[in-house]
């Protein structure tokens, strides 16, 4: 049964690229408790693992990382320019909640818009540029948005916690990747004793097939590596059944190609005994090849002369946004996949 005070708390946690800290904390805390050696390197890995264990062990990771913005400007009537922070359609930003991590604690703060009554017919009509909204905090200067700790360069993350949807699914800002890296610490309960590397990873959603897993990857050396990330769930109204073939309650998805092989090409041989484990262990996979977007797989493939590597995903509806869907009986097989293909020794 899937902990749902714990996945809350990893979705609702503060962790937009580079500022995965809280999150981060989360993760180191509860390997603790299991009994790993955790350590976090200088790009914010959370890596945990047995004493011994190093080359040639199989390496797991879940980025802990999800979309959000950052400050860019404050305006003299202390309204707040941003950018965006991965992959984030312009549409979902229209009057969201936000939160605002500045040095002197989280302030809270809503995207704002021009509403349909004062727009012309031609605007509401028109995609909407992210350059044109700003967050307001309730300031009403530049210098007051100042005094309470705005600055040029904070984080910004959306502002919407974690709820079930009837007793089934769970919805939240964050379950891109937090699904994963719940995921990750329930087989790492399980998996104690395994020649297995766990590991947080930083910076997927901004990522261009580097950064956090790339690295410890490059300090580990794995003899083989597995991104546990969320899929992209095509069983809605809005998608075709060409649009996507992964279905929420069908099982954990298994990516063999991604971003249409400018990302990870699952490596043949891993490809086929990770197939193999879940042959022999009766779960059902659902398998995907990806035009678009890829996952810290693609990241870590090419890394010291080539390291196996393919990605397993929970499906999720609605991703890349803050409003995310997921199956909990997808969650419980993906981890009780995990295990089974952490016990089949694959490093």
């Amino acid at each position: 049964m899937v902990d749902i005070k714990l996945l809350a708390r990893l979705s609702n946690a503060f962790g937009i690229p580079g500022h995965e800290g809280e999150i981060a904390e989360i993760m180191a805390v509860e390997f603790h408790k299991m009994g790993y050696m955790v350590e976090m390197d200088r790009i914010g890995n959370v890596i945990a693992r047995e004493k011994g264990v190093g080359e040639g062990a199989l390496m797991v990771g879940a980025h802990m990382d999800e979309i959000g913005l950052m400050v860019k400007f404050i305006n003299d009537k202390g309204f707040i320019r941003f950018i965006k922070l991965g992959g984030i359609d312009n549409r979902i930003l229209l009057n969201q909640r936000v939160v605002i991590k500045t040095a002197k604690g989280k302030i809270y703060g809503v995207v704002g818009n021009k509403p349909p009554h004062l727009q012309k017919r031609e605007e509401s009509k028109e995609a909407i540029d992210n350059k044109q909204l700003f967050i307001d905090v309730g300031a009403a200067s530049k210098k007051e948005a100042e005094k309470m700790g705005v600055a040029i360069g904070d984080p910004v993350c959306f502002d919407m916690e974690l709820k079930a949807l009837n007793g089934k699914l769970v919805t939240g800002k964050a379950l891109d990747n937090r699904v994963g890296c719940y995921a990750l610490l329930e087989a790492a309960k399980r998996l104690k004793g395994k020649n297995i590397i766990f590991v947080g990873t930083a910076q997927e959603e901004v990522s261009t097939f580097g950064k956090g897993a790339a690295i410890g990857a490059y300090n580990f050396q794995p003899g083989a590596f597995i991104a546990l990330d969320a899929a992209i769930a095509g069983d809605h109204p809005e998608m075709g059944e060409d649009d996507g073939i992964v279905h929420l309650g069908k099982g954990p998805a298994l990516t063999l190609v991604e971003a249409g092989g400018m990302g990870n090409v699952a490596d043949e041989k891993l490809r086929s005994r990770i197939m193999g484990v879940a042959k022999k262990a009766k779960i059902q996979l659902q398998i995907e090849v990806v035009e678009g977007g890829a996952t810290d797989a693609a990241s870590v493939y090419g890394v010291r002369g080539g390291i196996p590597s393919i990605a397993l995903g929970i499906p999720a509806r609605y991703i890349h946004s803050n409003v995310s869907v997921c199956s909990l009986k997808d969650i419980e097989k993906t981890v009780e996949f995990l295990v089974q293909v952490g016990k089949a020794d694959l490093g």
